[in-house]
C-alpha cells in the first residue's frame, strides 16, 4: 500500500508542472530529455530512440493521432497502399491525419537533387553567382547597370539551346571566328526584330549592311531606295540572271546579248546587239540575177531583185531602202521607164529612169544610159514583208540586169549594170 502511494506522490509533481525532464531536474519543456554525457570521450549512447516498425505495421495501425512519429525499419511487409501509400523506403514517417508522410531531410544543392516548390529569387546585391571548374566558368550577375551571363572556357565559350531535338549553339574557340550554328532536326534560322525595325550588320563599328523594316536591303547605305540598293561598285563574278518570279529563275541570257531596260517598273532583257533599239538589226543586199527584155507599156519583176524580212514579235523596226537600177534598149542603149520598190505587192516608192542625150559635134557615147539611184524609208510593226523592184517600160522595150558584152572595152564584167538593192534595218 506504500508502495502505490509513494509511485502517487511521485507523479503528483509531474502533473502539476506539466513537464517531465529526464537527465534534469528542471525541465524547460513538456519532454526535456538531457544527455547523460553531453561532453567527453565516453561510449555509452545518448539520444532517442523512436519505435521501429515494418511496413505492415504501421499500415495496420488506427486512431493514430496526427504527428505520431515512427521508424520504419522494413518495406518487405505490406504494401504501398491506403495509409502507407509513402512509405517506399526505411526511414523516418510522421502521420499527418491522413497517410503517413516521409521525413525528408533537408536537400543540399551541392549532395542531391530537389524539386522547387514555388519561384525563387535570388538577390545578389550586386555580387556574382559563379559555377567554376579550373579556368572554365559560368557567371551571373550584374555590372552596373547590366545583366550579364557569362561563359568561359579554355578553349570555348558556349550557350546552347535544345527545343527537342533541334539544337542552336552560339560560342567562340580561342583565336577563331565566332559562330552561330544549328543541328538536329532544326529546319531553318531566322533573324527577326518582330516590329518594323532594321536589322544592322557592322564591321569595325561601322554599319556595312541594312535591311529596313519594310525589306529593302542597303549595302553601304542605311536607307536603300529599291529592294537592294549598292552605295558603291559592284562586282559579279557569275551569271547575271534578270526577269523571273518569286519562285522561278530569272535569264542569264546568252553569249553575246547585252542587258536592255525596259523601263520604270519593268524587269529589263537580253537581247541580242541587232534587236536593241537604235542599233542596225541587219544589213541586207541583194542584186539582179539574169537579163530580162520588159516590152514597152508593160510592167515585169526584175530578177533577182528580191527579198523577204521579218520584224521580230514585240518590236517595231525602221527599214531604209537604197536602189540603183539601169534599163537599157536592146542594143545598149538606153530606155525610158521607172523602176519601182513593192512591200507585200503594194507601191511604197519608184523613180524615173533615163538617158543622156548625144555630145555636142558627134554622136559618140550618145544616148547613153543613166544609172537611177533612190532611197526609201519606212517603219513596220512585227510580221513578214517581202520587197520587191519592178520595172515598167515607158520608150521602147527595155532591158534590166543589162549585161555590157557589145560596149566598146567591154572586160567580161558582168555585173556592171545590174539592179542593186541593199536594205538597212533599224530597230525602235
Amino acid at each position: 500500500m506504500k508502495k502505490y502511494l509513494l509511485s502517487g506522490a511521485f507523479l503528483l509533481p509531474l502533473f502539476y508542472y506539466a513537464q517531465v525532464g529526464i537527465n534534469t531536474p528542471n525541465p524547460a519543456s513538456t519532454l526535456d530529455i538531457t544527455a547523460k554525457n553531453a561532453t567527453g570521450t565516453t561510449a555509452e549512447v545518448d539520444g532517442l530512440l523512436v519505435p521501429r516498425v515494418d511496413r505492415q505495421r504501421a499500415q495496420s495501425m488506427t486512431g493514430t493521432p496526427v504527428s505520431t512519429l515512427i521508424y520504419v525499419n522494413s518495406i518487405a511487409t505490406g504494401t504501398q497502399a491506403g495509409t502507407a501509400a509513402n512509405i517506399d523506403a526505411v526511414g523516418y514517417y510522421y502521420y499527418d491525419g491522413t497517410v503517413w508522410t516521409k521525413l525528408n531531410t533537408p536537400v543540399n544543392i551541392y549532395t542531391s537533387n530537389g524539386t522547387l516548390a514555388t519561384s525563387r529569387i535570388v538577390t545578389t546585391a550586386g555580387n556574382q553567382l559563379s559555377f567554376t571548374n579550373g579556368t572554365n566558368s559560368v557567371i551571373i550577375g550584374t555590372t552596373g547597370t547590366m545583366g550579364l551571363v557569362s561563359a568561359t572556357g579554355s578553349s570555348r565559350g558556349a550557350f546552347q539551346a535544345n527545343g527537342g531535338s533541334a539544337v542552336l549553339n552560339m560560342f567562340v574557340d580561342n583565336a577563331s571566328a565566332a559562330q552561330i550554328t544549328t543541328s538536329g532536326n532544326s529546319t531553318s534560322m531566322n533573324l527577326n526584330t518582330i516590329l518594323a525595325n532594321p536589322i544592322n550588320l557592322l564591321t569595325n563599328n561601322t554599319n556595312r549592311m541594312t535591311v529596313t523594316g519594310t525589306g529593302d536591303v542597303g549595302i553601304g547605305t542605311q536607307t536603300p531606295q529599291k529592294k537592294l540598293h549598292v552605295n558603291g561598285a559592284l562586282q559579279i563574278t557569275n551569271e547575271l540572271n534578270v526577269g523571273g518570279t518569286t519562285n522561278t529563275a530569272g535569264s542569264a541570257g546568252t553569249t553575246g546579248q547585252i542587258l536592255t531596260s525596259n523601263g520604270a517598273g519593268a524587269a529589263p532583257t537580253w537581247n541580242t546587239l541587232n534587236t536593241s533599239s537604235g542599233t542596225i538589226s541587219s544589213a541586207n543586199y541583194v542584186q539582179g540575177t539574169t537579163a530580162l527584155t520588159i516590152n514597152q507599156g508593160t510592167t515585169a519583176d526584175v530578177p533577182g531583185a528580191t527579198i523577204t524580212l521579218t520584224v521580230p514579235t514585240g518590236l517595231t523596226q525602221t527599214f531604209l531602202f537604197t536602189i540603183l537600177g539601169y534599163a537599157t534598149l536592146v542594143d545598149g542603149n538606153s530606155s525610158q521607164g521607172v523602176f519601182t520598190l513593192l512591200q507585200n505587192g503594194v507601191k511604197i516608192s519608184s523613180a524615173f529612169a533615163s538617158k543622156a542625150g548625144n555630145f555636142p559635134g558627134g554622136t559618140t557615147l550618145s544616148s547613153m544610159p543613166v544609172p537611177v539611184t533612190f532611197l526609201k524609208s519606212v517603219t513596220l510593226p512585227a510580221g513578214t514583208y517581202t520587197f520587191k523592184v519592178q520595172y515598167s517600160a515607158w520608150s521602147g522595150n527595155a532591158t534590166v540586169n543589162f549585161v555590157p558584152s557589145s560596149y566598146a572595152g567591154y572586160n567580161g564584167d558582168t555585173e556592171a549594170m545590174l539592179t542593186k538593192m541593199q536594205v538597212l534595218v533599224y530597230n525602235n
